[in-house]
């Protein structure tokens, strides 16, 4: 019976330890802006949102991040596949200094979808023109995102 427990208390101690190693592998403090030219410092941003819609092999989905003056707007849409390609994107800042666009090259894109349960999208992305790159970690999309409908239910 003290065999037992002792180990027990052995597997139970290295599941801490594994996850505690995993956790400490990932990038919590990760920003997600950066100049990757190093001329300014982007480090108070954080995603506000990220939503989206899969539809059959497409997946929509929009990313605003934000400062306490600047708003940073993704639009991307994504193929789904083997791999989950950016097909396009886009984005807009804008800051008080005006506004600016271009578009979006992935330099990485993460995404599990199964049919059960809804999507999850993230990756490493970088807006041209420019030296941003921002970074989205995979992230649940929520299911209540839908497009209005312009034909309500009867009842």
């Amino acid at each position: 019976m003290k065999t037992r427990k002792i180990s027990l208390i052995l597997a139970a101690s290295k599941c801490i330890f594994i996850s505690l190693l995993l956790t400490g592998c990932a990038h919590p403090d990760r920003r997600p802006l950066q100049d990757v030219s190093g001329r300014e410092d982007l480090s108070r941003f954080t995603i506000q949102s990220v939503r989206g819609v899969r539809d059959g092999d497409h997946l929509s989905a929009q990313v605003l991040i934000s400062d306490s003056s600047s708003i940073l707007t993704l639009d991307l849409h994504f193929a789904i596949g083997s791999p989950t390609t950016l097909q396009s994107g886009a984005w807009r800042w804008s800051r008080p200094s005006g506004l600016t666009s271009g578009t979006v090259a992935a330099r990485s894109v993460t995404f599990l979808g199964g049919q059960d349960g809804p999507p999850s999208v993230g990756g490493t992305f970088d807006l041209a023109p420019g030296n941003t790159r921002v970074t989205i970690p995979l992230t649940v999309l929520p299911r209540s995102f839908r497009p209005a409908t312009s034909n309500p239910p009867h009842h």
